[in-house]
């Protein structure tokens, strides 16, 4: 695992780009490193969260359970991306579960500290406007192309758009994220790889 340390990987994001190093040395001051072994728990839906959770390595998939039980995944986060900061700044319960699907590192930041620290920060504020209306915008534009598309092209879709995280998720949690079974999954993926679009690599599939 990449031994970066925690201001180091928070220099590396994105979200804190226009804080200088005294912020960052007080960013890090109220941020603590976590490890996370595969198929473990980062929080249940109905839970409060305390802490802005940033992903730094491994993979996270964010799920709910419709009426019969089934799993269903909203979304899988990777590197650098904050995971559930609406609910967390709006310090309500957490609309859904999440579990790391890959071995992973977490750094949570302490929320309280955050706000009192950072949130009239022009820059902070800002960035955390502009992830929150991107989230939105790619959740409508899922939403309208998994209304509109057949399987097949969800399936080019996703490997265009996702080319590692593709190769870091098993076949039946694509399937999943994708709102189709593993069989219909399965199908496509052989229709798309007979016609040279998807190429076969050790670890899943490629654009070809």
């Amino acid at each position: 695992m990449n031994k970066a340390s925690i201001k180091q990987q928070l220099q590396e994001t994105s979200l804190f780009a226009s804080l200088n190093d005294e912020e960052f040395t007080s960013l890090e001051g109220i941020s603590h490193l976590h490890h996370y072994q595969e198929g473990e728990t980062l929080f249940t839906v109905g839970d409060t969260s305390k802490a802005l959770m940033l992903l730094i390595e491994g993979v996270v998939s964010v799920f709910k359970h419709d009426d019969k039980g089934n799993e269903i995944v909203i979304n899988y986060f990777k590197r650098h991306e904050l995971i559930a900061e609406p609910a967390t700044l709006r310090h309500s319960p957490l609309p859904s579960s999440a579990r790391f699907v890959t071995e992973g590192r977490l750094i949570k930041i302490d929320l309280e500290a955050f706000e009192k620290l950072f949130m009239m920060h022009p820059g902070i504020s800002y960035a955390i406007m502009q992830s929150l209306l991107t989230k939105i915008e790619l959740l409508q534009q899922n939403i309208h192309f998994n209304i509109a598309s057949k399987s097949i092209d969800k399936i080019l879709h996703f490997y265009s758009k996702n080319p590692q995280l593709s190769l870091d998720l098993k076949q039946y949690e694509i399937a999943s994220v994708l709102g189709m079974t593993a069989e219909t999954f399965s199908r496509n993926i052989r229709k798309l790889v007979k016609d040279k679009k998807l190429i076969k690599v050790s670890t899943g599939y490629k654009i070809a």
